[in-house]
């Protein structure tokens, strides 16, 4: 599997975005949601890759057979 930029970016998007409503949900300080989708974002992002990466092993698993 080649590496979509853009599908990474909207992980990355979506995981700022859950992270940062979940954190809206208990605080509403601007000063601990630019964290929180910060956070998110780079969770989404190392998401994305292990997932990707783990996939990449199973399809390959998979050809061999």
């Amino acid at each position: 599997m080649d590496g979509s930029s853009e599908f990474t970016t909207w992980v990355a998007l979506a995981g700022a975005a859950i992270f940062a409503g979940l954190c809206a949900i208990f605080s509403s300080s601007p000063w601990a949601l630019i964290p929180a989708a910060l956070i998110g974002a780079w969770l989404g992002y190392k998401g994305e890759r292990l997932c990707r990466a783990y996939l990449e092993r199973a399809m390959a698993r998979n050809r061999s057979r």
